[in-house]
């Protein structure tokens, strides 16, 4: 029994042991990146359009120097109502176009429109119901910031 433990022991340390001496390295840490935003302009709804400008950071003695352009807006609906008619359910519609530019030459490296959709329910406290809703906005906002780096850093590496 003694035996069978030290076994386990052993094999969770040497796994662990493999695991750190083995070099791996996140694809999109800031160390692999070789571009970055030096300059933002936000239209629209600025406060959108500078949330996802907030996920992006200038990175020093770095080659590719960029601008972003962000144009934002958000819409929210009411996609569902009780049967005395009060607002039941809300679908949230959060869209960016996005054009990044060269800083050096100016010229486009590329103009994507990103949306995203998402449904939440209301909640008898109005602060709740608002909770729900930036929740949702901010989890939208990291996945588009997620998808222009992930865009760029094939771009660019």
């Amino acid at each position: 029994m003694k035996m069978k433990i030290f076994k386990r022991i052993f094999f969770v340390i040497s796994v662990l042991i493999f695991l750190q001496s083995c070099g791996y390295q996140p694809l999109l840490s800031s160390k692999n990146q070789k571009f970055s935003i030096v300059n933002i302009n936000v239209y629209g709804d600025k406060k959108l359009a500078r949330t996802l400008g907030n996920y992006f950071t200038e990175i020093e003695n770095v080659d590719n120097n960029l601008i972003l352009e962000i144009t934002a807006d958000k819409k929210k609906l009411v996609s569902n109502r009780t049967s005395i008619g009060a607002s039941s359910e809300y679908t949230v519609t959060i869209n960016f176009d996005v054009k990044v530019i060269s800083e050096t030459n100016n010229t486009v490296i590329f103009t994507q429109n990103f949306t995203s959709t998402n449904s939440f329910k209301t909640s008898k406290v109005h602060l709740d119901t608002l909770r729900r809703e930036n929740k949702i906005v901010d989890n939208s906002i990291k996945n588009i910031a997620e998808q222009i780096s992930k865009r760029l850093n094939v771009i660019f590496n």
